[in-house]
């Protein structure tokens, strides 16, 4: 297997359930990176939460890139966006009257902060501005400026307001976003050409590389669209939703027993 790209997600794959990553995938990463294979992160996190893993596994090249906000921004690793798939004022509109609708949580992320219309921020709101080290700005509707450019819009909530909020989902939002979740508390909504799927293989054609040349990692709904590329080689965590492990090449070890460094030591190293 000639593998030149791994693509991994974060939460619950290449981070284990401390947010950690621990020495032995540390090792392996690293190890492929030497042999001059890219490691590119794929999350639903911004650049600001991705970065201080690409700096802990020495990936600070400028030729190094991240998939960030769930594939709306491929970025290199100083930052700097080279794929953009955006939304729009108008689609922020369009979210926020379904959020008074449905009596939920609702906010957006631009670049490097959250921004909400509510007044009242709830834990899981606030859990995610700690693990993606973005700040929340509360604003008033006549503050949202009407050239608004946004990565991806959000509504957080208990796992069973979630499943209440998504059931409600108006049918066009399924059909004109990418909608997806990468936990029980979110539901997370992209441009519908935005995903870690496509995303991926808009940076292959960049450089220039072959789509079986590809090996991702991944365990949650967003990561289907990866898992759904019919040449990537998929694999599989062990902790893992049955959606991701039906669509896999192999199945690893769990993100808690370095399942990443179990599967490129067989699969790459041959060891």
């Amino acid at each position: 297997m000639k593998i030149k790209l791994i693509a991994v997600d974060l939460d619950g794959t290449l981070l284990n359930d401390k947010q950690e990553i621990s020495v032995k995938t540390r090792e392996a990463l690293q190890k492929a990176s030497r042999l001059g294979i890219k490691i590119v992160p794929c999350s639903g996190r911004p650049f600001p939460g991705i970065k201080e893993y690409l700096d802990q596994l020495d990936l600070q090249d400028p030729n190094q890139y991240v998939v960030a906000f769930n594939g709306a921004l491929v970025l290199n690793a100083q930052g700097n966006a080279v794929v953009e798939e955006l939304l729009s004022y108008q689609d922020f509109l369009f979210f926020e009257k379904i959020a008074q609708q449905l009596k939920a949580n609702f906010h957006i992320e631009v670049s490097d902060k959250f921004i909400t219309l509510d007044h009242f921020i709830n834990y899981y709101l606030s859990r995610e501005s700690w693990l993606t080290r973005m700040s929340i700005e509360v604003c008033g509707f006549k503050d949202i400026a009407k050239d608004l450019k946004f990565t991806k819009a959000m509504f957080s909530g208990a796992p069973s307001e979630m499943e209440r909020v998504y059931r409600h989902l108006p049918k066009e939002v399924i059909e004109k976003y990418n909608v997806s979740t990468s936990d029980k508390t979110l539901i997370e909504i992209n441009s519908k050409q935005a995903s870690k799927g496509n995303a991926l293989k808009e940076l292959a054609q960049k450089l220039n590389l072959r789509q079986d040349e590809i090996m991702i990692f991944g365990d949650q709904k967003n990561d289907i669209s990866m898992f759904d590329v019919p040449d990537f080689y998929k694999v599989a965590m062990g902790n893992a939703v049955l959606e991701i492990k039906k669509r896999a090449n192999y199945v690893t070890r769990t993100n808690n027993e370095d399942g990443i460094a179990y599967a490129i030591r067989r699969l790459i190293f041959n060891e």
